[in-house]
């Protein structure tokens, strides 16, 4: 066990203190940015602070804590310092990720219904009663301008962007619960954010895909994303700061959101997740900073390819939600940051069908942009599937062809075992049957002894052979019948020639010698060639089968078959069910036959059509 396993299982029965220090820090904030004396205010700061602490171990006791610090706060006479507005904020975002990592799935939906009507309170909170103003211009709407009205509508969709964020984050960890069990029983320590998060809570429920917020990758992957996050901050470097490299807060403001959207891009294959997530940081940052379209802006793109590439079901349907919501808020913004930069200060004048024919614009061409880079990734996901999907069925048509040689092969030995049993049954019956002819002739005519003996030993040599060729002893009983032997070639060759395939049959030296194996050897080989060239050869063309005397390359005699077919051009039977062809019967039990026989076998595509070609010795010692 490695050292962080060992300090990751000793920490492990106190991860419920995570929560509790963190809000006891948000506590300590509160004290040094000035505690306010308001009895309203302080309780909602104490309420926010037990909504943290306990969004673990009791997550519905700490959406219902936070809904009476909203409550709380709403209900103040007095606005809290931006310090504290900015920390209440924070605090609502932790307890919304803790709600949804460690809730059921009840609770889970409700905190992400309350994260939605969170957003416009906090976001009133922030610009109507706190200190956060916008510039007040346009026709006065209830006492409000419709600036006003427009920042207020921005700042809620601002925060409701980073409250769903939170709550995505939390619900991807519970999901990772589900494979904490596995996870821990493989030799690989899990992450520290899946660890941190894998105690307390009601148990998880599988989805469809499987499900993973953080992704392991090689040394070479993590190097190559961290190389190419570098490469990408000195790009925007280079393109955003080389007419402007200022100190001023605008440039170190710039500087801000680029190195959180290169976090993003950095993280983008590891855990596509957070990556969208901080994706989301960098935007709303950009925005509330005041900042239009800027080079950085192109990591945006890269995140959606990567949700769309490497997350999983809900990752991914979030990265295309992400698009459609980014390409409002962007157009959104960028139309009324125009207005401004035009000084359009009156939204309801005739100025107004200009502003919105601007934001249908921005909006097509946002939207268009933004799912194209989703759809890209989509598409190389697709691609990358398609291609393993291949590879596996390629690697399963092999095992299936092997699998099949190996059945064909077995079947072709279960046939030569009958074969070869009833040539040893049938040469055994003549052995006894001569010996008991000699016992009993011995006396009248000594001469029929000599014959006798001469006939068992011809018959027993070749039943030797015949036993020797056998290689399955064991086999299920078969039907017994004739044996086919080298003398009904001609007969299987007429029958080819009836069937409409011109054969041309040739005979060439002595023939004999040849043990009962190999004659049904022989026999079997030509009645298979001739059958395959029957069904997969040009009918309209001779077909030549040629039986030779013949040698071998040690001097071993023997007979040599060769048939030749032509074949179909182009071929009119599919013999193929995926990219690699089926293995017939055919061809392996011919090759078994020979080499059972003691021969050898090779047939294949010739210049001309398809050759068979075959040796089969002679057994020494038998008898024509």
């Amino acid at each position: 066990m490695s050292d962080r396993t060992r300090l990751l299982s000793a920490l492990a029965p106190h991860r419920w203190v995570l929560e509790p220090a963190v809000a006891v820090l948000l506590f300590g904030l509160w004290l040094l940015t000035g505690l306010s004396f308001d009895l309203a205010g302080a309780l909602a700061s104490l309420l926010y602070c037990a909504a943290v602490a306990l969004s673990r171990v009791l997550p519905v006791v700490a959406l219902e804590i936070a809904w009476l610090a909203v409550i709380a706060e709403l209900t103040e006479g007095m606005s809290l310092p931006l310090p504290h507005r900015v920390l209440a904020t924070t605090a609502v975002v932790i307890a919304i990720f803790g709600i949804s990592s460690h809730g059921g799935r009840v609770s889970r939906w409700f905190a992400f219904a309350s994260a939605i009507l969170w957003a416009p309170a906090e976001a009133y909170l922030l610009t109507v009663r706190g200190e956060v103003k916008f510039p007040q211009f346009g026709p006065v709407i209830g006492g409000y301008y419709t600036s006003q009205g427009v920042g207020f509508l921005m700042m809620s969709l601002l925060l409701g962007v980073v409250f769903a964020t939170a709550w995505l984050l939390g619900f991807l960890v519970a999901r990772q619960r589900v494979a904490s069990a596995s996870s821990a029983r493989s030799s690989s320590a899990p992450s520290v954010l899946v660890w941190l998060a894998s105690s307390g809570g009601a148990p998880a429920t599988a989805g469809d895909d499987e499900p993973g917020l953080v992704r392991r990758l090689t040394r070479p992957q993590l190097t190559f994303d961290i190389g190419g996050a570098v490469a990408y901050i000195f790009f925007c470097l280079i393109a955003d700061f080389a007419s402007s490299l200022m100190p001023d807060a605008s440039g170190r403001s710039t500087f801000l959101v680029l190195i959180v959207f290169a976090v993003a891009v950095a993280l983008r294959r590891m855990s596509p997740a957070v990556s969208l997530a901080i994706a989301w940081l960098a935007a709303v940052l950009q925005m509330t900073t005041g900042h239009n379209i800027l080079v950085s802006d192109i990591a945006v793109l890269i995140v959606l390819y990567a949700t769309a590439l490497y997350g999983d079901r809900v990752v991914r349907y979030a990265g295309l939600i992400s698009a459609g919501i980014g390409a409002l808020v962007a157009s959104l913004y960028l139309s009324l940051t125009s207005a401004l930069a035009q000084g359009y200060f009156d939204l309801l004048s005739t100025q107004l069908t200009g502003l919105a024919l601007q934001f249908a614009f921005l909006f097509v061409v946002s939207v268009t942009v933004l799912g194209l880079s989703w759809v890209l990734g989509l598409l190389v996901r697709t691609w990358r599937n398609a291609r393993a999907s291949r590879h596996a069925q390629i690697a399963a048509e092999l095992d299936r062809n092997r699998a099949e040689e190996v059945v064909v092969v077995e079947q072709e030995r279960t046939r030569i075992a009958r074969d070869m049993h009833d040539v040893v049954a049938h040469s055994l019956a003549v052995v006894i049957a001569q010996a008991d002819g000699a016992r009993y002739a011995r006396h009248a005519d000594p001469d029929a002894v000599d014959t006798a003996l001469e006939t068992i030993a011809a018959t027993a040599r070749s039943a030797l052979v015949d036993v020797r060729v056998l290689l399955a002893e064991l086999r299920q009983s078969q039907p017994e019948g004739p044996q086919p032997s080298l003398a009904d070639v001609d007969h299987t060759v007429e029958q080819v020639r009836a069937a409409g395939l011109p054969v041309t049959m040739e005979r060439r030296g002595q023939l004999d010698g040849l043990g009962s194996a190999q004659q049904i050897a022989a026999y079997r080989i030509v009645q298979e060639a001739l059958t395959n060239a029957l069904r997969h050869g040009d009918t309209s063309r001779p077909v030549t089968v040629v039986l030779a005397q013949a040698g071998r390359a040690d001097g071993a005699p023997g007979i040599a078959i060769t048939v030749r077919n032509s074949m179909k051009t182009p071929p009119q039977e599919q013999t193929t069910t995926g990219s690699l062809p089926r293995i017939g019967h055919g061809l392996p039990g011919m090759r078994e036959r020979a080499v059972l026989a003691g021969g050898s076998l090779t047939a294949g595509p010739a210049a001309d059509g398809f050759l068979v070609e075959a040796f089969l010795p002679v057994v020494a010692g038998v008898r024509a």
